[in-house]
């Protein structure tokens, strides 16, 4: 057993986060005090209750308590992980590349057994027959949110959820797409940069989404590279009003990425992904293996489309262990290399909260020229995850002002 497993078996054994991650005083409970409730303050109702704390536009349109979309897993985002998010107040997002509509049909069912808060469904343009059986499962169904992406599903379809009452959002990773989803009536745009997991474009998310903010007028959120409180903060500097997390929610207890998967999550940098067709035929950005490296070794000294055919059949099908089903490749972004420990969808959502409230209350003093560079936010727990130790990290401090 590598030691990389036996950390991640530790980490998922333990479901409380351990606070060493932030150098911060104040308990996560005292700055979500306004947003978070206890199991039995819950309603059974719908939408999620209001939070006072970073409530935007994006709240209200899609029912939701925080502006958090989970981006759609294939292999890591199943039932239970997409309940998991709704539960805590954000929204999940069920895939289907690659599945049958009777698996949408289950998970579908499977998610309402175990939440009552809006959730969405994933629909990745795949050729007119697959987007249109997906959408007409969603609208038969009620599915009160669609997202869409790597492709532009078509006027036709959008107009049919939106008919229907279905909210839609499309991921897009250019400024024309946005403009684009905008003319076709999407209710909102995931400005997506390319550090993101997945199918991605060729822009990153810092010049990405400021731009494509100025160029539309429906709502915005940011995905790509952000996986803590601090890049949830960025994400309303650069005018978004939310975002959305990939790879980051694969490494909580409600995911079920496999054992390979979560193992590589916690041992990674952030150079070890890697950009590459060989898994869609599109650009998807993903865990860099032996497979995917041999296929993009092969395209960059020219090799025939043969060769290249038989390096890409060998990447989808590549296993690891004893159980075939579990693929030994996974989408995944360059934020992974911050992914330390596995914990509870919950655990994540209130304590990233409670992190960007205390580090937006800093940012004033930060603006007048009175940062003070003692304090500072701090990466505490200073191993890296192949037991290295690592320089700590400063970033702008965290820890409330002390009253004079």
């Amino acid at each position: 057993m590598g030691a990389s497993a036996r950390r991640c078996r530790i980490r998922w054994a333990s479901p409380i986060r351990k606070r060493t991650s932030w150098d911060t005083s104040a308990p996560p409970d005292s700055a979500t005090s306004a947003c978070t409730t206890s199991s039995r303050d819950r309603s059974a109702a719908s939408p999620a209750p209001r939070c006072d704390v970073f409530h935007t536009v994006i709240c209200d349109l899609l029912g939701i308590r925080y502006p958090i979309l989970q981006g759609a897993l294939q292999g890591g985002g199943g039932v239970e992980l997409v309940a998991a998010v709704s539960e805590a107040g954000g929204l999940g997002v069920l895939p289907t590349f690659g599945g049958t509509d009777q698996k949408l049909r289950a998970d579908i069912a499977g998610v309402r057994a175990r939440t009552n808060r809006p959730f969405g469904v994933n629909i990745m343009p795949m050729g007119r027959g697959i987007t249109e059986r997906c959408a007409a499962t969603c609208i038969e169904l009620g599915i009160p949110v669609v997202t869409t992406g790597r492709a532009d599903p078509g006027e036709a379809v959008v107009r049919r959820l939106k008919a229907a009452g279905i909210k839609v959002v499309s991921v897009i990773p250019t400024v024309e797409h946005a403009r684009r989803m905008e003319a076709e009536g999407v209710d909102a745009v995931v400005a997506s940069g390319a550090e993101a997991g997945g199918h991605v474009g060729t822009v990153s998310t810092l010049p990405l989404v400021p731009q494509v903010v100025d160029a539309v007028k429906i709502p915005v959120l940011a995905a790509g590279g952000i996986g803590d409180a601090r890049g949830f903060l960025a994400a309303f500097a650069l005018g978004a009003v939310g975002i959305q997390m990939g790879t980051r929610f694969m490494a909580t207890t409600e995911s079920d990425l496999n054992d390979w998967g979560r193992d590589r999550l916690l041992a990674m940098r952030e150079t070890d992904t890697i950009v590459t067709r060989a898994m869609t035929g599109a650009t998807v950005r993903c865990i860099r293996t032996p497979e995917i490296a041999a296929y993009e070794d092969a395209v960059a000294r020219g090799a025939d489309t043969a060769e290249l055919k038989d390096l890409a059949a060998r990447v989808r099908t590549s296993r690891y262990g004893e159980d075939r089903s579990d693929r030994r490749q996974s989408a995944a972004g360059q934020v992974a290399g911050m992914i330390t420990e596995v914990v509870a969808v919950r655990e994540l959502l209130e304590a990233m909260l409670a992190d960007a409230t205390r580090l937006a209350e800093r940012l004033p003093s930060v603006a007048k020229g009175r940062n003070d560079s003692t304090a500072s936010m701090r990466r505490t727990d200073t191993s890296s995850s192949s037991g290295v130790a690592a320089a700590p990290k400063v970033y702008p401090s965290l820890e409330p002002q002390k009253s004079q």
